[in-house]
């Protein structure tokens, strides 16, 4: 497969910094300045030492099937233009978090960030609700730009509420932050290698096969071939190229 993985220059960087993010959560125990250094440094070569096929494969594993968020599908999307900018509050529109934190911001705020401000410093029982969550900061992480992306009412988070919430708690009149707006008509996303092999999986292991799931899976796959810039190579030649299995190789090579 040609080298078309990477929307843009500022997406890779994006993707970058949200492994480098991520990571900080994962091994939250190393305090070492000079090793995060080279952690960070190791992820930002990543895309060069290990293909780019492989660094969108980690960004999805991270993003969609450990922390089920859409930043993979989002910046890896060629019809979206990013630039880094400072942003006002008032602009941006709270998104999920968690169901704890969600029954707030979105139910009780509907998503508004002078909604959430007046809630958090009138609101005891709310905001020792948010508290329980494990919410603070993180000195180590909070530097890092969040990231909104476009929409009719605002702009909408996809990755960085904590650095949100935290912002509108201290009262900060902007934030920095990555803003993707769609530029192009043509274009699209990809899919995860992953997602197409799960769903290769639930058929390989149906306790039984009729027709309608056939006709199923035939529709999903038509699907992702259409609406995603990867789907046909991800369906017939990492689903149906690498299975032995022959209805597998019927159903996801497809034409």
């Amino acid at each position: 497969m040609k080298n078309t993985l990477t929307p843009s220059k500022n997406a890779e960087r994006m993707a970058i910094q949200y492994l480098q993010h991520e990571f900080r959560k994962i091994l939250n125990g190393i305090r070492d300045p000079k090793t995060w250094r080279l952690i960070d440094r190791e992820i930002a070569n990543f895309p060069k030492t290990q293909g780019g096929a492989s660094f969108w494969n980690l960004v999805a594993a991270i993003s969609e099937d450990w922390k089920l968020k859409s930043v993979f599908r989002i910046l890896s999307d060629t019809r979206v233009t990013w630039t880094l900018q400072e942003i006002s509050l008032k602009r941006i529109v709270l998104t999920g978090m968690s169901p704890e934190i969600d029954r707030y911001t979105i139910a009780r705020c509907d998503g508004s960030p002078k909604q959430f401000l007046k809630l958090w410093e009138g609101n005891r029982k709310a905001r020792s609700d948010i508290l329980k969550t494990g919410f603070s900061k993180h000195g180590e992480r909070d530097y890092y730009p969040i990231f909104l992306w476009e929409g009719p009412d605002g702009l909408h988070v996809f990755d960085g509420m904590r650095r949100m919430l935290l912002a509108i708690i201290n009262r900060k009149k902007t934030i920095r932050a990555w803003v993707g707006k769609p530029s192009r008509k043509k274009g699209g996303p990809l899919i995860a290698n992953g997602f197409a092999y799960a769903l290769s999986a639930v058929y390989r292991h149906a306790g039984k096969r009729n027709n309608a799931l056939d006709n199923a899976i035939i529709e999903i796959v038509k699907t992702i071939k259409r609406d995603y810039r990867n789907g046909k190579e991800v369906t017939e030649k990492r689903i149906a190229g690498w299975s032995r299995d022959e209805k597998i190789k019927k159903i996801f090579g497809q034409k």
